[in-house]
């Protein structure tokens, strides 16, 4: 208690001493100059001496502001917050009380090439390295905290697939099994009949195939024209010929003339695809196979060997994973599965795009409607503006420049992503 009332008559004490030092300073700076005034001007009547006493008055008010200036700067609070570990590319916001939210002068970045923060408190990690940012109040007071940006060190055999439309899980439990030396097979086969979804298993630690791994959406045949029960593939052909003069690719048998294959192709060729046909997935379709996109059809004919065990069934449930959505093709002219990862097809340079995002001002206390002329599309020219993400904290109510990120990832893995500046006047 002693303590801090020492404290507090010290700074006290120090405060008054800055003000007379700057008042004597300022006197003298005027005493001065008002010498060298009456000596040029001996013969200047009181009046005179009057209108220099005034300005002395106007010099010494004018002042004194910068030396309290720099008085408040001294005894300004700044407090520290919990500090904060990003990765490159990471987004995070300043989080504020309410009460600080109402006497928020400004955000600012010691480094902004490790990090930027815009007027919402929005802190972009942009390099490695340390900073830190501190927010401004009216109320004479900062808060501050330290920013570690470290590289995100992303590994391409983490990408994700951006060819197939599958939903993966349990990869650490499947990693495990691959680097084993269990001769087992890796994968157990299950489709769904009744919706038109097929789920790979490999097995858990009893060696049973509990662990669901993969799931793919595919087209089994019209009116359960597919049939029921365990078998084991039994054979495999890059391309194959099908009922009604057509042609599968990446084949493997299940029984008899049942097969996993591609969606079926006027020829064989990657870009004669019956177009049509392939929207129809995810529904029953074929006349007793089950079809499947072409990434999902070579990942069976790559990874699951002769003898995998294929179930198949029907129930209301398509699968612990889920059922994926299946792309359309919206351009018929185009006979490629946007799937398909060979080197020519022309759906490879494509991705999704985002429309209408622009810079904008907008008047301070009004609206900001980040949605308003935004339009996405897919790999394929699909409409999903309604999976598009917003990233930002335009706040109306105060001046200043923010940052806003919109995002979007189709069926397929593929992303889009664009920033705008929202200038507050």
């Amino acid at each position: 208690m002693k303590k801090k009332i020492f404290l507090s008559i010290l700074s006290i004490v120090l405060t008054v001493a800055a003000v007379f030092s700057c008042f004597a300073a300022t006197l003298s700076l005027h005493t001065s100059n008002s010498s060298a005034t009456l000596d040029e001007s001996a013969t200047a009547d009181k009046p005179a001496d009057a209108q220099n006493s005034d300005s002395a008055l106007d010099i010494i008010y004018t002042s004194l502001p910068d030396c309290l200036h720099s008085i408040t700067n001294i005894s300004k609070k700044t407090y520290v917050k919990d500090s904060m570990s990003l990765k490159q590319g990471d987004i995070k916001f300043f989080e504020l009380t309410n009460d600080e939210e109402a006497t928020l002068l400004s955000f600012q970045s010691s480094d902004t090439r490790v990090i930027t923060v815009d007027s919402g408190g929005r802190i972009d990690a942009i390099g490695a390295g340390t900073a830190k940012v501190t927010a401004e109040f009216s109320n004479n007071s900062a808060a501050e905290f330290k920013v570690t940006v470290t590289s995100d060190g992303a590994c391409n055999d983490t990408a994700p697939n951006m060819f197939s439309t599958c939903i993966t899980g349990n990869e650490d439990i499947l990693a495990k099994n691959q680097n084993s030396d269990n001769d087992k097979n890796l994968y157990l086969i299950k489709v769904n009949r009744t919706q038109n979804c097929v789920t790979v298993y490999t097995y858990d630690e009893n060696g049973e195939y509990t662990v669901p791994v993969r799931a793919m959406v595919c087209s089994t045949g019209k009116n359960n024209q597919t049939i029921t029960g365990t078998y084991g593939i039994y054979f495999k052909n890059e391309w194959h010929a099908l009922f009604d003069n057509v042609y599968g690719q990446y084949v493997s048998g299940i029984s008899g003339n049942y097969l996993f294959h591609s969606v079926p192709y006027y020829s064989p060729q990657p870009d004669e695809l019956e177009v049509d046909e392939y929207n129809k997935l995810g529904t029953q379709a074929s006349l007793g196979c089950v079809r499947l996109a072409v990434a999902d059809a070579k990942w069976i004919f790559d990874n699951c060997p002769l003898n995998t065990t294929v179930t198949i069934y029907d129930d209301d449930n398509p699968g612990p994973l889920g059922k994926p959505k299946a792309i359309k093709i919206t351009d018929k002219k185009c006979g490629w599965d946007p799937t398909d990862n060979n080197d020519k097809n022309p759906y490879n340079d494509k991705a999704p795009v985002i429309k209408g995002a622009k810079d904008c001002t907008v008047a301070q206390n009004s609206k900001f409607e980040p949605l308003k002329n935004i339009k996405a599309l897919d790999t394929c020219s699909n409409d999903i503006t309604d999976k598009v993400e917003i990233i930002g904290n335009v706040t109306t109510s105060r001046k200043g420049v923010y940052k806003v990120t919109y995002s979007v990832i189709d069926t397929l893995n593929r992303t889009a992503t664009t920033d705008i500046y929202v200038t507050v006047k």
